[in-house]
C-alpha cells in the first residue's frame, strides 16, 4: 500500500487539479524592475553610485548614506545559505506535491540577503554556511523565479 493511499481523500494529492504556483507581484515600478531582469535568466541588484553598496530588496534611496543614485549590477549567483526552515506543510496547494521543501535566506557574495527556496538536495543535506548556487524555475512558459542550490564541488586541481 502506498503512503498517499493511507492519507484521507482530502490529503491526496491530485497532479492535475494543482493550481500554477503563485507569481510575485509587484506593487512599485522599482520592484518590478527587479522581477523583469530576472527574466533574462541573470539576477541582477541596485548598486548605489554614492557610495557602492549593493542593496536588496530595491529601493529608492541607498540605505547606508541616502543617496538616490544608482545602477543595477548583475550578481555573481554565488553565496552561502544564512538560514532556512523546512516547511512541511503547503501554505498554498501549488506546493503541497512539493513537501517538505526548504524556504531559506541566501548571502550572496555581493552581501546582500535573499529570501528563496533551496532546490536539487534533501532538507537532511542543508548545512549552515554551505556554498550555494544561483538557479531559475520556471512558472509557466513565460516567468523565470531565482532559486538556490548546493554549489558544485569547487575544483581540487589545484590543490597539492
Amino acid at each position: 500500500m502506498s503512503d498517499e493511499a493511507d492519507l484521507p481523500p482530502k490529503q491526496r494529492i491530485d497532479p492535475q487539479a494543482l493550481p500554477p504556483k503563485p507569481r510575485p507581484r509587484p506593487q512599485d515600478p522599482v520592484e518590478q524592475e527587479f522581477w523583469e531582469r530576472c527574466q533574462s535568466g541573470r539576477l541582477h541588484f541596485q548598486r548605489c553610485s554614492a557610495c557602492h553598496a549593493w542593496r536588496h530588496l530595491p529601493r529608492y534611496m541607498c540605505a547606508r548614506c541616502g543617496s538616490p543614485d544608482f545602477t543595477w549590477q548583475p550578481s555573481s549567483g554565488k553565496g552561502t545559505l544564512f538560514s532556512w526552515t523546512v516547511t512541511h506543510q503547503a501554505l498554498h496547494p501549488a506546493f503541497a506535491a512539493e513537501v517538505p521543501f526548504v524556504a531559506a535566506v541566501v548571502e550572496l557574495d555581493e552581501g546582500v540577503r535573499m529570501a528563496t527556496r533551496l532546490v536539487g538536495c534533501s532538507p537532511g543535506e542543508v548545512t549552515l554556511d554551505m556554498r550555494v548556487e544561483l538557479d531559475f524555475e520556471p512558472l509557466g512558459d513565460d516567468f523565470l523565479l531565482p532559486v538556490f542550490r548546493p554549489a558544485e564541488a569547487e575544483d581540487s586541481r589545484n590543490e597539492p
